[in-house]
């Protein structure tokens, strides 16, 4: 009878959630398709790297106090799910065939170790579940539990869906000792049973103390409450997984299979001539792998702890944004699985689901507009959720259907648009800097082996021009074959691009391609993070496939070759901010620290924040060109880390990053005692 009940009861449980799973598989069918299923071998890495090794949460770089702690907590809870599959494949099987074992996993060769590690992985997981216990119910650390104001709702929430699953997983440990001690000493003892009792001394201390208070009665009878209630709560364990935040649980493995394998630093390319719409606005828009990201969500906090708007006080949250749109997907759920075959992504394949989601509705424009496209929450992201690009998929529809754009970039785009560069100088004095310096041009030496590509910045910025002089009194000192394009120079449209103005990103991106194919070019220098990134990695879909390399790389090979050489400087203690479009994009990260490190009398001292976890200036994803409160200025945030260090100057490697950190310590009256220098005019100050 037992097992009829069990039979109807396993049955029901497993058909309620294909029926979940059924429709959420179904709503990735209907939305917008992507390209996902190619380099297979470096997809399986990626689940070997970031789900097997849980390499976000034990071996990354994470500034955060407590995380170290927090990231051993789910290792062990991860892999004792894991080892624990076996335990949980025995306990069902056993529901209709009493004895059964996996093959070689009786007691034996194999099948004691195992007992052996079950017994002691169900330990650790209960105190791992202790640990976070704690940390929901006492400590209560920030990002669980939210960041104001851009996630208050969080901040109110009881958060019961945590407790509830973290009471299961305790459940299913606690009721797995009871099963295995009480059927240690349900019958009389052989030798199969001692060698049992032998591999599972935690389960066999359980089964004593129940035999010692009832006997082999008491034994037999928490054997059995054990197996239904470890069993019971599997079935409802499962079933919850979908409609919660454990859904991740589900799938974490094919979010990180299917990651973006394309650079980081590499936006999608619309098809402008061919699209029914210019950007997502409805929920249907977002591509299948947008919506498993969604899907993927843990709730963990680590995005918006790392996020420099949310640091500073603004409305986005990378979590409350992805949780917004989860909610909103699964409130309209049947609407997109009954909108028929998949969304094209604007091509008028589908029809729309629901209502617009960007704007009052939803997600408000200065949510999208606070964003810097620094990607820090995507390197904190465990199971590697893409937010950077659905940002700008939104901003897209702001800026190319809704022409809704904070007002300061309308001067932004009518000056790219009439004199080629955001800050609206005129074009004729773009190779003004050079003046006297004798620098040659393209149209000179058409022949030189790499181009100074300078871009606007070290163009027309006052300030920036120091720094192009500096690279370019460093090129010359080493003998670099260089030249540049001088008034021929166009800007290449990367911040139209990120802002969501992607015709007119596309329009500057050809024109720039045009002219260096005029000249062949296939190697360029740049000093510009973003320039760097833009002609690296969005260039290629236009044709322009260059050899890109950052000032910085280039000095540092140049000093190793003896190409420079420096006089005995004066010894002070730098601090270097990194570049969010070197570093997190790039990977660029050693090359301005070695630079630095070279030149005799300077030491680094590092701010707690660096390297991939840097914290960003403020300037990107144009940024640059828009008003900031004064009470949430990241750049002010970011420079009072740098002055933490107690430093002589903080060093740069590009010009928007120098722009915000200089205003930082401005604002803090620091700026004639600790300067902001770029790397390469600390190179060519101290050389001989």
């Amino acid at each position: 009878m037992s097992t009829l009940i069990f039979a109807v009861v396993l049955t029901a449980g497993l058909a309620v959630l294909g029926r979940t799973l059924y429709r959420r598989f179904g709503v990735l069918l209907r939305v917008a398709p992507v390209a996902r299923f190619d380099r297979i071998p470096e997809r399986v890495d990626a689940v070997v790297q970031y789900v097997l090794g849980q390499k976000k949460f034990v071996v990354g770089e994470q500034p955060l106090k407590g995380d170290k702690p927090a990231g051993w907590m789910h290792f062990f809870i991860f892999w004792g799910f894991t080892i624990l599959g076996v335990q949980v494949v025995h306990m069902f099987a056993r529901g209709f065939i009493p004895d059964f074992h996996l093959p070689g996993l009786s007691v034996g060769l194999l099948g004691g170790p195992y007992l052996l590690l079950k017994d002691l992985v169900q330990i650790t997981v209960l105190g791992a579940v202790g640990m976070a216990m704690y940390r929901w119910v006492i400590s209560h650390p920030p990002r669980l539990f939210g960041f104001a104001p851009a996630e208050d709702r969080l901040r109110g929430q009881s958060h019961w869906e945590a407790l509830l699953i973290l009471t299961f997983i305790g459940g299913i440990m606690v009721s797995g000792f009871l099963y295995d001690g009480g059927h240690l000493y349900s019958a009389a003892s052989t030798p199969d049973l001692a060698k049992e009792r032998a591999w599972q001394p935690l389960s066999a201390l359980v089964g004593a103390i129940l035999f010692a208070i009832g006997g082999v009665g008491l034994a037999q009878f928490a054997s059995n409450l054990g197996w239904w209630t470890h069993n019971g709560i599997i079935l409802v364990f499962v079933n919850l997984l979908p409609i919660s935040k454990h859904f991740h649980i589900i799938t974490s493995v094919p979010n990180v299979f299917f990651k973006k394998l394309d650079p980081p630093g590499q936006l999608s390319k619309q098809d402008l001539e061919n699209a029914g719409s210019f950007g997502t606005s409805y929920i249907n828009q977002f591509t299948w792998k947008q919506v498993l990201d969604m899907y993927s969500c843990t709730e963990c906090g680590r995005c918006s702890s790392h996020c420099p708007a949310t640091f500073s006080g603004k409305t986005l949250a990378p979590r409350q944004l992805l949780l917004n749109l989860r909610d909103y997907l699964y409130a309209h759920e049947g609407e997109v699985l009954a909108s028929g075959t998949s969304n094209g992504h604007g091509n008028g394949q589908a029809a729309s689901v629901g209502e617009n989601i960007v704007g009052e509705r939803l997600i408000h424009d200065d949510v999208l507009w606070a964003c810097t496209t620094c990607r820090a929450c995507e390197e904190a992201c465990p199971v590697l959720i893409e937010y950077v690009d659905k940002i700008v998929d939104m901003r897209r529809h702001l800026v190319q259907e809704e022409s809704r754009f904070p007002a300061e970039l309308t001067r932004t785009f009518k000056a790219m648009e009439t004199q080629g560069n955001p800050w609206g100088v005129d074009a004729s004095t773009r190779a003004d800097w050079a003046a006297g310096l004798d620098i040659p041009t393209m149209a000179d030496r058409p022949d030189a082996e790499y181009l100074y590509f300078v871009g606007c910045a070290g163009s027309f910025d006052d300030r920036a021009k120091r720094t192009t002089q500096a690279v370019a009194k460093i090129l010359k000192a080493a003998n670099v074959d260089f030249a540049i394009l001088g008034v021929e120079e166009p800007c290449n449209g990367e911040t139209a691009r990120r802002i969501g103005n992607e015709y007119l990103f596309q329009t500057m991106a050809q024109m720039a391609v045009e002219v260096m194919s005029t000249y062949k070019v296939r190697k360029i220098i740049t000093n510009c993070p973003h320039c760097f990134n833009t002609f690296k990695n969005d260039y290629p879909q236009f044709g322009g496939t260059y050899e890109v390399v950052h000032a910085t790389e280039l000095v540092e090979k140049l000093i190793a070759d003896g190409h420079l050489s420096f006089q005995l400087g004066q010894d002070r203690t730098v601090t270097f901010h990194d570049s969010c479009y070197l570093g997190r994009y790039n990977d660029v990260f050693e090359a301005p620290r070695n630079v630095l490190g070279m030149i005799p009398g300077v030491q680094l001292k590092e701010m707690q924040r660096s390297r991939r976890f840097g914290m960003c200036c403020g300037a990107g994803g144009g940024r640059m060109w828009m008003e900031e409160e004064p009470t949430q200025r990241v750049n002010t945030r970011r420079v009072e880390q740098a002055l933490d260090t107690r430093p002589d100057a903080v060093a740069v490697a590009c010009p928007f990053c120098m722009t915000m950190i200089d205003d930082g310590l401005k604002a803090k009256g620091m700026e004639d005692k600790v300067p902001a220098l770029d790397v390469m005019e600390i190179v060519a100050s101290a050389m001989k």
